[in-house]
């Protein structure tokens, strides 16, 4: 809660397009109005404790091994107690098991920046070289679309674990061409 506005303090992290009203939108790029670019996501300008809300909808996966762990540190610092972190990423062991039963039939390089061509299978899920690749590697159509990380449900409770956090909700859904995990963490 900020103490001045007794408002929430509630960070949205790599909002891409989707800004929401009420939320500090932060990106790398600012692709819509209002998104700040300034903010490092590794070293947050929040005291300990004070931020009520984090919103991470497939970003983490974008992160370096060692971004990973300074973003989840900063994260768990800036959480009030009772604070939330939503997330959402791909769900690496659907993305796994997919990729070894679909079939191995490359077509063409990947074009970048054509909207669902996907090395020429688009985004059929019975293809390895289709939208499959993408969630191992980013879509690789710009600054900060690749995937450097990766995460299994397993993965996300032993991080909940490791930072403290007191409780942990994860569903699957299926987003973004595959299956995700959407997780709900309590500080």
């Amino acid at each position: 809660m900020d103490i001045v506005t007794d408002m929430p303090v509630r960070l949205h992290i790599g909002c891409g397009t989707n800004t929401l009203p009420g939320w500090i939108n932060i990106d790398q790029v600012a692709r819509m109005p209002g998104v700040s670019t300034d903010l490092d996501v590794t070293a947050l300008p929040y005291g300990d404790d004070t931020v009520d809300a984090v919103l991470a909808e497939h970003m983490l996966e974008h992160l370096s091994f060692a971004e990973e762990a300074l973003v989840w540190r900063e994260i768990a610092r800036v959480l009030r107690p009772g604070g939330t972190l939503t997330l959402e990423v791909p769900d690496f062991e659907w993305v796994c098991t997919t990729f070894l039963a679909a079939n191995d039939e490359w077509r063409d390089f990947y074009t970048v920046g054509a909207v669902d061509h996907y090395a020429g299978c688009g985004r059929d899920l019975d293809q390895r070289w289709g939208i499959l690749q993408t969630m191992f590697f980013g879509n690789q159509n710009g600054t900060g679309q690749f995937h450097r990380s990766a995460y299994t449900e397993g993965k996300l409770r032993a991080i909940a674990g490791a930072l403290d956090f007191r409780d942990i909700a994860v569903r699957r859904l299926f987003n973004k061409g595959g299956q995700a995990l959407r997780a709900r963490l309590v500080r």
